[in-house]
């Protein structure tokens, strides 16, 4: 894929993270379509071809979500959470509601979520993500796969597609602080391993190696380039001063620390290549 059209992306990208970050906020589709250096009718073609809704029903489906998950915690009237995720009618709050959700916020609020209760706050999220097609998650939900005798299992590496891995070296060393542990290159492909002090039994490889075609390899790169796989997450027993060093490194912010619905505090922001990594710091015991 040309540089120009993963930059096209990613400009989409950013725009997107904005609506995300500001969706309490009046929509100014204009402003955004500035910001990406695009006109506002082609702006919102081209925003719909990329994440498959305009740019002014995106708002609406993150207030949607995250008023799901505020009336999952149950201490929020269905009044309050309209208000706390910025709708001024509680009417048109409903509506787009019962249009995502399938059913109005008031049977939503005094259902039953214990399916969600031993899934982490934001798989709860992802899962429970406002979308018109039906939901499984009754079908996931405690199904598991039986335990083989005699194995022990620990995380030793996973891996990050990158399209720089000079930038995602600096990123992921200089800015989140983690340290190099292996440098290998071969035929322009690289592989560098990099992990935290202390977890030295678990690793993480940047590479810009994919095992497929030439357009395999633009599917994952526009894949990464528009934001839509998730990335690394990171915990930190202080996030506003991890969060202040990643920030004077320049680096692009998704969300400031933010407390969130499901009991966390955590913050987003994006690597190079446009994967989202998140740093939260866990609730005190």
């Amino acid at each position: 894929m040309a540089p120009e059209e993963l930059g096209h992306l990613a400009h989409l990208r950013r725009a997107r993270d904005l609506m995300d970050r500001e969706y309490a906020r009046p929509l100014d589709v204009a402003a955004l379509a500035r910001a990406a250096l695009m006109s506002t009718a082609h702006f919102s073609r081209q925003f719909r071809a990329t994440y498959g809704e305009t740019p002014y029903a995106h708002p609406m489906t993150r207030r949607v979500e995250r008023a799901k998950a505020l009336l999952r915690r149950g201490d929020l009237s269905v009044t309050e959470v309209s208000v706390a995720v910025g709708c001024s009618s509680l009417g048109s709050f409903s509506a787009r509601f019962t249009q995502l959700v399938g059913e109005t916020p008031s049977p939503y609020l005094a259902s039953n979520h214990g399916a969600l209760a031993s899934v982490p706050g934001r798989v709860a999220r992802d899962l429970t993500r406002p979308s018109r097609r039906p939901s499984r998650i009754g079908e996931r939900a405690g199904r598991w796969f039986p335990s083989v005798g005699g194995m022990n299992l620990t995380l030793a590496r996973c891996f990050v597609q990158v399209h720089d891995p000079d930038l995602a070296l600096a990123f992921y060393r200089d800015a989140l602080g983690l340290e190099l542990r292996n440098d290998v290159a071969r035929e322009g492909f690289r592989w560098i391993t990099v992990g935290g002090t202390s977890q030295p039994g678990v690793e993480i490889v940047l590479t810009n190696y994919l095992c497929g075609s030439p357009a395999d390899g633009d599917a994952l790169a526009a894949l990464v380039a528009k934001g839509a796989l998730n990335g690394v997450h990171f915990h930190t027993d202080d996030l506003d001063a991890a969060f202040e060093k990643v920030r004077a490194s320049g680096t692009e912010i998704v969300q400031e620390p933010t407390e969130q619905p499901w009991g966390t505090r955590d913050c987003a922001v994006r690597d190079p290549s446009g994967n989202l990594v998140r740093i939260d710091q866990p609730p005190a015991a």
